[in-house]
């Protein structure tokens, strides 16, 4: 007698082997039995012949961190689309943002820099991660949920809102947090390299960091600082750096190329990456299957705009003189390396993808909603002025809290062969990067990133096998994770189906 009986479907089991026709049993949250069990009782049996059985599928690139915060019905709400698509298993705290660790001093500093993915009745009801997780476990959740350390609130709350570079005795503070974090549940850490105050921090603080995750056999994601033809090399080989110098296992978050220009570089990187994984460092890597993606409007200014938080950002803003040096910047400045050097940057999102590439997301309030789902170009020639001007009237006018979709990454609309190199290498695990915290025009991935990878990648342009394209979200990202008895359908896994 079994708790539940998928009798007859197809079974793809997450290894990326050939699919067979199975009965699959479950007991006590366990998979009991695979195999033919004509004859089997269960309390639950269902019929599964002309459906296709296999694991769960694994988000290691989440940003539901607040939207799991939620009371449960507003929780169920926004949390639909994913719930639809197939997703068991979430890891939240990417890219370095999140909303722990806070505390009284750093809390509005956290929640307006992370405002783009906090829905407006969220509240922070904790101080650390493990607090979060207990928090997330007696509200109750609908996924499994795994979470990372996010470097800019740990760096934020140690050493304030600063780009500088941090004291020996910060750093010593930062390392002693993070490793209580890693021993109380949390998978590793996660920097955003593109957000401040991350952007400015130096290889040695990422690698001193990488080395505290290391020692507790944790994981290190990037949002690398740059995707620009100029520096992307350079900005995936640092990735390899803090992995080799660390010891610590270290994953390249959305792997991509931005802009044109850089889009037939991707097999370089590709060999850099492979090349990384045959010396030894313990190096792996994700692309989300979609050309455009989202973030923070503030994404496109530069650095130097930015090195006193959202509230430094707005005063700016509001000076003439600034306001012509951050376009200029914005007009003319190639990205350098290295980036955490005075005046130097990155990455130049609008030079590289364009103006017509920027769109606005959402908006804060209400006056500003026939704003949403315009392009850069679309608002100025509504407003009767010209981009720059027009998405930086409007961030002053929603006090910085506007968000991007932008399109150009690793190709466009018209064309994928650039994001075809990154889902058709083996090594990469598909993701969502994708949210909805209740107003905008959210990212399509809320609903379509992992049907999009089975039915426009695989079904129609044949790019990867079905048991492939359910393997880079099952088991290759439950290992990558090392999510044990997760991303397989077999005997003594969890029944995460």
């Amino acid at each position: 007698m079994f708790d539940v009986l998928l009798s007859g479907g197809i079974v793809i089991d997450g290894t990326g082997g050939e699919p067979f026709r199975a009965d699959v049993a479950v007991a006590e949250g366990r998979v009991v039995e695979v195999g033919d069990l004509s004859g089997a009782e269960a309390a639950l049996s269902l019929d599964c012949r002309e459906r296709i059985v296999s694991p769960g599928f694994i988000d290691i690139h989440s940003h539901s961190d607040m939207i799991l915060a939620l009371p449960r019905p507003e929780q169920t709400k926004l949390m639909r689309g994913r719930l639809l698509q197939g997703i068991t298993t979430e890891i939240v705290g990417n890219c370095g943002v999140g909303v722990y660790p806070v505390e009284e001093s750093s809390a509005a500093s956290i929640r307006a820099l992370h405002d783009f993915m906090i829905p407006k009745e969220a509240r922070f009801h904790w101080s650390t991660c493990s607090e979060y997780l207990s928090f997330l476990e007696k509200n109750g959740v609908p996924v499994n949920v795994g979470a990372l350390v996010p470097h800019n609130p740990l760096r934020i709350t140690v050493a304030g809102p600063t780009g500088n570079a941090l004291s020996p005795e910060k750093m010593s503070e930062m390392r002693s947090r993070l490793d209580a974090e890693l021993k109380e549940g949390a998978l590793g850490l996660s920097f955003g390299l593109i957000y401040f105050p991350g952007r400015f921090s130096r290889p040695e603080e990422l690698i001193a960091l990488a080395e505290t995750v290391g020692r507790n056999g944790g994981v290190v994601t990037f949002h690398q600082r740059s995707g620009s033809a100029e520096v992307v090399f350079e900005s995936v080989d640092e990735v390899i750096r803090v992995g080799a110098e660390s010891g610590a296992r270290v994953q390249l978050s959305h792997d991509h190329v931005q802009g044109k220009k850089a889009w037939p570089l991707v097999e370089e990187i590709l060999r850099r990456e492979k090349k990384a994984r045959e010396s030894g460092v313990l190096f792996g890597s994700d692309v989300i299957p979609y050309t455009g993606v989202t973030t923070t409007m503030l994404a496109i200014y530069p650095p130097w705009a930015l090195a006193e938080g959202v509230e430094g950002f707005l005063r700016l803003a509001s000076l003439e003189t600034e306001r012509r040096r951050m376009k200029a910047d914005m007009e003319n400045v190639s990205p350098r390396w290295p980036p955490w050097e005075e005046g130097v940057w990155a990455t130049n999102i609008v030079r590289d993808c364009g103006w017509d590439g920027v769109y606005v997301g959402y908006v804060g309030s209400g006056k500003n909603k026939w704003c949403e789902g315009l392009s850069a170009v679309e608002l100025a020639r509504k407003k009767g002025t010209d981009p720059f001007e027009g998405i930086t009237d409007l961030l002053l006018e929603e006090g910085g809290e506007v968000g991007l979709r932008l399109i150009g990454i690793s190709g466009d609309l018209e064309n994928e062969e650039p994001l075809r190199a990154f889902m058709t290498d083996p090594d990469h695990a598909f993701v969502s990067d994708a949210w909805d915290v209740g107003r905008g025009k959210p990212h399509p991935g809320v609903y379509g990133a992992f049907p999009r990878c089975l039915g426009r990648y695989v079904r129609e342009k044949r790019w990867l096998s079905l048991p492939e394209a359910v393997r880079r979200i099952t088991s290759l990202p439950a290992s990558l994770f090392s999510l044990a008895g997760r991303g397989v359908l077999k005997k003594g896994a969890w029944a995460d189906i």
